[in-house]
């Protein structure tokens, strides 16, 4: 992948603010109401994801025990925050992408790289910015509920969103061709294989694992979109499954 060239950065630039301007009378429904037209297929995709990510997700954590799993999710944490800075700046979010840009300086040097989260024992938690979150600012539907293979649930613009912050993240510009992908594919694994881990828990509790996974997912997600325009988190309503979620 080859770095945007100086002219493409300064055009971005300059219409940024007519993006934002223009996002500020769209009418944006953070309700996210469940749209599941394909549960049959979805449930068959999250079938195979479970038979053939489960054993990897064993695998990581036979191989990361205690405090090597601690620095490689702080570490992931921290190859997060330059795509999270510039969805934050796309959605007009410019407080939370300063907040984004101390985070990443502080991890950067003082947590050796980003192996120890001092932000966040400092008071300066991990904000919330994905293109998915953007594409929901700028008024863009958010399509069916999917399984997809590898990535798990989403919608249909989140998992567009999704590729797009793998493709475009910022920190592969610096790397450029396969070596800018890598950072986001192995983020993308290791926060797989973790949430498989920490819902195998509850899937073994579920009597319908589909739907309290469905459900987890449109709890989270819509608190993330009220935080994206503004509205208050404590407003979202705690649903039976993420409030029995095992962390």
């Amino acid at each position: 992948m080859h770095r945007p060239s100086g002219w493409l950065l300064q055009s971005l630039l300059w219409l940024l603010p007519l993006f934002v301007g223009a996002c500020a009378g769209v009418q944006r429904d953070a309700s996210l109401p469940i749209n599941d037209p394909n549960e049959q297929q979805n449930r068959a995709a999250l079938e195979v994801n479970q038979a053939t990510l489960h054993p990897l997700s064993v695998a990581v954590k036979a191989v990361t025990p205690g405090p090597i799993h601690d620095r490689l999710h702080d570490l992931n944490a921290n190859l997060k925050e330059p795509r999270i800075f510039a969805n934050d700046i796309l959605q007009g979010r410019f407080s939370a992408a300063l907040h984004t840009a101390v985070r990443f300086m502080t991890n950067s040097t003082i947590g050796i790289g980003g192996l120890f989260d001092v932000a966040a024992i400092g008071g300066l938690p991990q904000e919330s910015g994905d293109f998915g979150q953007t594409l929901f600012v700028w008024g863009v539907e958010p399509g069916p509920y999917v399984i997809f293979p590898y990535l798990g649930p989403s919608t249909l613009r989140d998992g567009f969103g999704t590729g797009i912050d793998m493709a475009a993240d910022p920190l592969g510009w610096t790397m450029g061709n396969f070596l800018g992908m890598a950072p986001s594919i192995a983020s993308g694994t290791l926060d797989g294989t973790v949430r498989l881990r920490e819902l195998k828990e509850a899937e073994d509790a579920s009597i319908d694992f589909y739907a309290f996974l469905r459900s987890a997912y449109y709890q989270t997600r819509r608190a993330q979109l009220r935080e994206a325009i503004g509205l208050p988190k404590e407003e979202v309503l705690e649903s039976p499954a993420t409030a029995t979620q095992p962390k």
